[in-house]
């Protein structure tokens, strides 16, 4: 019987659980924990994934939340009680997932412990080290045993930094987590088609939001565009609490934080995704939207290499040039970029070779 031990914080992390933890459940020999940092701990970015997605109840929660201002803080005290708890086991795993304080404190206390660390999402680079994700990523693909990779160009990276040869880890071309999640939600959830012709917009990372300069050119952007284009935007309640702290004012529609499958709907319904997220521009690419992402240096290039969507930088005239480009955009979304959804199965496959079962 082997462990696997799922830690897991935020929006992203369980969403990718909810299509793993279903399919690790099929193989009788494999034993499942879900360790939850506290990372999100609203009821809106965490519990209603949980009962939406009928994800079981974290076996262990931490005591790590928003209210631990510093990241290294954070981090320290997270990897310290998550050491604690590893120690509890022998022949587990410690699975990670994706760039963000919790991914980075799992690793650090699965080295301290001697618990074998994989790692899903390796090998995402863009190059920018004032980036916590950046830094989070490169640390996390360094200390783990075994990287999974979602896109052929996040294997490559990794083998041109010396993963095969100089750098002893494990590392697989298996797909996105994600693409499985958005095909299982897709064939379950009623198929609705809006008329309406809107913006679907995003904004909640940290570099665009607590810089006051960032955040009035992406709204006061979002306004000019709500003049032609209805624009909607799903609000990060971090987002939210900025706005109101800056006096900014939005003058296009807000809709409260959505569940996954109401996310998805937001989406599929849309005419354009504009967005900061590199979950929301895979989802945007997945639903076949093209997408307008602001971030100067894009986690996933190959959507934009593809054609499929434009970068730009956190500036009001940017954004609006950029934005009428992305209307002009002719994409082909037909590239497998990310897999073809059977990501799950790969990674089952490759933990149960690890325990002799084929």
């Amino acid at each position: 019987m082997i462990k696997v031990i799922h830690i897991v914080g935020n929006r992203p992390q369980f969403i990718k659980l909810w299509v793993l933890h279903s399919e690790l459940s099929k193989q009788d020999n494999i034993q499942q924990y879900i360790v939850h940092s506290g990372q999100h701990s609203s009821r809106e970015m965490n519990g209603i994934f949980f009962e939406k997605l009928q994800i079981p109840q974290p076996d262990y929660t931490l005591s790590c939340d928003s209210s631990i201002n510093s990241s290294d803080d954070f981090i320290a005290i997270c990897s310290k009680q998550l050491q604690e708890l590893f120690l509890k086991f022998t022949d587990a795993i410690a699975f990670t997932y994706g760039d963000t304080n919790t991914t980075l404190a799992a690793a650090i206390a699965a080295k301290r412990t001697n618990t074998v660390l994989h790692h899903f999402e390796a090998g995402v680079r863009t190059g920018e080290m004032s980036m916590p994700e950046e830094i989070n990523r490169i640390l996390t693909d360094r200390l783990a045993d075994v990287n999974y990779c979602c896109t052929k160009k996040n294997y490559n990276t990794l083998l041109d930094e010396g993963y095969s040869t100089s750098i002893k880890s494990e590392m697989f071309l298996t797909g996105d987590l994600m693409l499985d999640a958005f095909k299982k939600a897709e064939n379950i959830q009623e198929k609705t088609v809006s008329k309406e012709k809107y913006i679907a917009a995003t904004c909640h990372r940290a570099d665009n939001i607590q810089n006051s300069a960032h955040l009035n050119n992406i709204i006061d952007a979002m306004n000019t565009i709500h003049k032609q284009i209805p624009v909607k935007m799903a609000l990060h309640p971090h987002t939210q609490k900025k706005i109101n702290e800056f006096g900014i004012r939005p003058l296009f529609d807000i809709v409260p934080a959505l569940d996954y499958m109401e996310m998805q709907r937001f989406i599929q319904n849309s005419t354009i995704v504009v967005t900061d997220s590199g979950g929301v521009s895979r989802e945007a690419f997945f639903a076949q939207k093209p997408s307008l992402i602001i971030m100067k240096n894009p986690f996933w290039k190959e959507i934009v290499d593809a054609g499929c969507s434009i970068n730009t930088k956190p500036e009001k005239l940017g954004i609006l040039e950029k934005f009428e480009k992305v209307q002009q955009l002719q994409p082909d979304f037909t590239q497998p970029i990310f897999g073809d959804g059977n990501a799950a199965k790969n990674i089952l496959k490759i933990i149960s070779r690890n325990i002799g079962q084929d």
